[in-house]
């Protein structure tokens, strides 16, 4: 995908979130079963890192004495997080940074190490295998030895309704040879008209994402939605690597 293109779908996303911050808080519930289901992993006083953390809906849901960093691109959905957790009598550290996360030097700015990573659909946001695998890999290298990665995004494809919020690439004046497979443009339509880019990430491409990053998939699963596969899941850890003799 030429550089030029991946600029247009980033800033594409940057401003569908800052023109929708509100309304799109109004349209997420304040949790999902997926997430759910590996909160209770996450130990009291845990350093925890929120990649694409919107409206910052996880640091609520965190154990107490936990270190809570969000990091979004989105000042609109960051002014948001920040004011849902000022809402909140909340027991733990909490700090939210604007960071891009396709500008390669961003680790630069996030002290490390961490216990969890969680990045809820955000890689489905980045364009361009290659620049997925280089986020993946970098957010590696942020986590303690036995620290853990939750990666999770959006199955569209596998709701009727949300099938056809998908549009032709030339609404935004791109032809089909300029994207890469599995990228979809897709409508918005809750207090006005908007476009997002979503790269669907299944299976296979979340096991390849790991191996490039030099990970292990611990579990995946898929959960969220009435028919309960709307997000895919998955746990991931640093390969244990074992001495030479």
């Amino acid at each position: 995908m030429k550089p030029q293109t991946i600029n247009l779908l980033r800033d594409l996303n940057r401003m569908f979130y800052d023109t929708f911050a509100d309304a799109f808080d109004a349209s997420r519930a304040r949790t999902e079963p997926g997430l759910m289901r590996i909160l209770p992993e996450i130990a009291p006083g845990s350093h925890v890192l929120d990649l694409g953390c919107g409206q910052g809906r996880l640091a609520a849901l965190l154990p107490p004495g936990c270190t809570y960093i969000g990091v979004d691109n989105s000042k609109a959905m960051l002014a948001l997080a920040r004011k849902n957790v000022e809402r909140q009598s909340l027991d733990l550290e909490t700090n939210f940074t604007a960071l891009d996360l396709t500008d390669s030097s961003w680790t630069a700015e996030v002290p490390e190490p961490f216990d969890w990573i969680v990045m809820r659909a955000v890689l489905h946001h980045i364009p361009a295998y290659a620049h997925r695998c280089r986020l993946l890999r970098q957010t590696a290298t942020l986590l303690k030895a036995d620290g853990r990665i939750l990666v999770a995004n959006w199955q569209f494809l596998e709701i009727q309704r949300l099938q056809r919020r998908v549009l032709p690439w030339s609404e935004i004046g791109l032809k089909p040879t300029d994207i890469e497979p599995g990228d979809y443009l897709l409508d918005w339509k809750r207090d006005g008209y908007g476009r997002r880019y979503v790269h669907l990430i299944e299976e296979s491409e979340t096991q390849a994402l790991a191996r490039e990053a030099d990970l292990d998939v611990r579990d995946m699963f898929r959960a969220d939605g009435h028919t309960n596969n709307l997000t895919l899941y998955a746990i991931l850890s640093s390969v244990i690597k074992e001495a030479e003799d």
